[in-house]
């Protein structure tokens, strides 16, 4: 793990994530609307796949392919799970909301972190970690001005999700930190691709595409997904773990709200004083987590 203070590049790499998986909640609520979530999430992963190949063969000979077992987790804790998840939840949350809670991953990555990956834990950083549960919870149990009251548990899948974005963050940090970025990340999905096309045979996602009206459309949100969201944001992510460390990479997530709620509030989604002072709670819990 680096110690050195984050560069320039770095804090660079940070705003860019922050806008491409910001504008990702938004895309993921409208092609959910045209593709059924376990459709819309195998669409994403054989589009990424198919991405990744000619990657995959420009970095063959430096992917260290004994370590299968570690990419097959990045596969699926950093992009196949969470990505279902989430397809599901936005189904009964706003992406604003969806946004937010995601903001609870450098959390997990710490607590995950101490329990599984020798991380040093200072007494200090437990109040960051319970005001960071406790400002999800709010937002999970009291939020009714982006339509979760009555659906905690969609908005439960949401952290969730975010529990395996932090394993992916761990795993990457300890075990593939000497790969290359973009040979983790293809690698992961050359190993894995078959069965993602085979996911989206068997969901229908070819027929749907077809059938529904608006299914190029569809299409083109997913497309954005899978070439931005998971193809280039897992390449530069990759990149600044390597550069920096688990929880600096992870703090993408100070942003991503922010992000989030701009762009919901613009596609019309009600942003009300329980989704400002949850987001407020979560983001200074994972700043004092972080200290």
């Amino acid at each position: 793990m680096s110690n050195r203070p984050p560069a320039t590049l770095d804090w660079f790499i940070l705003l860019l994530l922050a806008a491409v998986w910001g504008a990702s909640f938004l895309f993921i609520k409208k092609s959910v609307q045209i593709f059924n979530p376990i459709q819309m999430a195998m669409w994403r992963m054989v589009m990424a796949t198919a991405i990744y190949l000619p990657v995959a063969m420009l970095f063959w000979s430096k992917i260290d392919w004994k370590r299968w077992k570690s990419l097959v987790i990045v596969a699926f804790c950093g992009s196949a799970i969470p990505n279902f998840m989430f397809a599901v939840a936005q189904q009964h949350v706003s992406s604003s909301l969806a946004g937010v809670l995601n903001a609870l991953t450098p959390l997990f990555t710490l607590i995950l972190g101490v329990i599984f990956f020798q991380m040093v834990f200072l007494r200090e950083k437990l109040l960051g970690v319970v005001l960071g549960l406790a400002g999800a919870a709010v937002l999970i149990l009291f939020n009714s001005s982006s339509a979760v009251s009555g659906n905690a548990f969609y908005a439960a899948l949401c952290a969730l999700a975010t529990l395996c974005y932090a394993i992916n963050a761990n795993v990457v940090n300890r075990h593939l930190r000497d790969q290359h970025p973009a040979g983790i990340a293809s690698a992961a999905f050359v190993i894995t691709g078959i069965l993602f096309i085979i996911g989206l045979w068997w969901s229908g996602g070819w027929s749907a595409a077809r059938a529904h009206k608006d299914g190029l459309e569809g299409l083109g949100y997913i497309f954005y997904l899978a070439a931005m969201g998971t193809v280039g944001g897992s390449i530069l992510y990759f990149w600044l773990l390597q550069r920096t460390s688990a929880i600096f990479a992870t703090s993408v997530t100070y942003l991503i709200p922010i992000a989030a709620l701009i762009l919901g509030s613009a596609d019309g989604e009600s942003i009300g004083f329980t989704d400002l002072a949850g987001t407020g709670v979560i983001l200074l819990g994972v700043y004092l987590a972080r200290k």
